[in-house]
């Protein structure tokens, strides 16, 4: 999942992390990573907190429904919502029905999008911008709100990937800056697109929409498959895509990345907190220092917004040691 989903959700969160931190973009997606390093196990809990984590990954995984399905729909349909909602059902009656990514086509997708990625890193620095680089204005709040809504595009417990992740994520964040300045990126609402037509690439753009398509589907699909196993009833999986294609109506992609953004953090605070209950460590010290930060350069309706459906997601997900149905 971790390709897909890194590339659907760059394709939005360039401009929302360049309109949090301008330049500081890069260094807030380092702070993201510092954070993913840092994310404690999962720890074995009595029933009810235990519950209480499956429910914060239950909404964390399901808010990236919405999102991906924004985004698709503002590349290939813009001023068109319904079109996001379309995906959230498509792809949710595919996994009722259960379609599954094997292994060979997620390879064959991260293959292809490393290579749609490079050629625009190249692309990016082979031709001079349109306007001079300006220097970076540190500001903390900019590094700190980048680096949270970086951080739900990252892998967690998998120190390669995030490594390689991370790469990828300085890597296109740069050239995307370097084209377009950080004002006219952060104004971007589709910021690749925007930044090949910076660089004359509009001929690229059929390119793109393949892009679009081969990251967020898979990467919506993947996320609703993620939220259904933490339900007590995989058959509640299509009320939480009826969920997820409503938010894709009513959310830009922006507001859904938001979103998404303090739900993953909302579940990485709970996750290192219950986790000093056997134990006090200093990654799970630093885990819950670090997602009380970001969290408090979010805006507050987005981390009210999680905490009630995390309240609602308790109620469906499964009790520990529950084998899934």
């Amino acid at each position: 999942m971790v390709g897909v989903r890194l590339a659907a959700g760059l394709l939005i969160a360039l401009a929302v992390g360049a309109q949090a931190g301008g330049w500081w973009l890069l260094g807030g997606a380092v702070v993201a990573a510092l954070l993913a390093f840092c994310v404690p196990e999962p720890p074995a809990l009595e029933p009810n907190p235990a519950r209480l984590v499956a429910a914060t990954r239950l909404v964390s995984r399901l808010a990236l429904v919405p999102l991906f399905a924004s985004v698709f729909a503002a590349y290939l349909f813009p001023g068109q919502p319904w079109a996001g909602a379309v995906v959230a059902l498509v792809v949710t009656v595919a996994d009722a029905a259960g379609l599954r990514l094997a292994r060979y086509a997620r390879a064959w997708l991260l293959g292809i999008l490393l290579v749609a990625g490079a050629g625009f890193v190249a692309l990016s620095f082979a031709i001079e911008p349109a306007q001079p680089v300006t220097a970076p204005h540190f500001t903390i709040g900019g590094l700190f709100a980048a680096g949270a809504v970086v951080f739900p595009l990252l892998p967690r417990h998998n120190p390669s990937w995030l490594a390689g992740s991370v790469m990828v994520v300085l890597a296109i964040g740069a050239g995307a800056l370097y084209q377009l300045g950080p004002v006219r990126l952060a104004l971007s609402g589709v910021p690749v697109r925007d930044a090949l037509a910076a660089l004359d690439g509009q001929v690229l753009n059929p390119l793109l929409a393949g892009v679009v398509v081969l990251s967020t589907v898979p990467a919506a699909l993947l996320a609703i498959g993620g939220a259904r196993e933490e339900l007590a009833w995989p058959r509640a999986s299509v009320a939480c895509g009826l969920i997820a294609a409503v938010a894709a109506v009513l959310l830009d992609p922006d507001q859904a990345l938001l979103l998404a953004a303090a739900a993953a953090l909302a579940e990485v605070l709970v996750t290192a907190v219950l986790s000093m209950i056997t134990g006090i460590t200093a990654r799970g010290v630093i885990a819950a220092v670090l997602a009380v930060t970001l969290l408090a350069w979010l805006p507050p309706v987005y981390l009210l917004g999680t905490v009630v459906a995390v309240a609602a997601g308790a109620a469906v997900t499964r009790r520990a040691g529950t084998p899934a149905a």
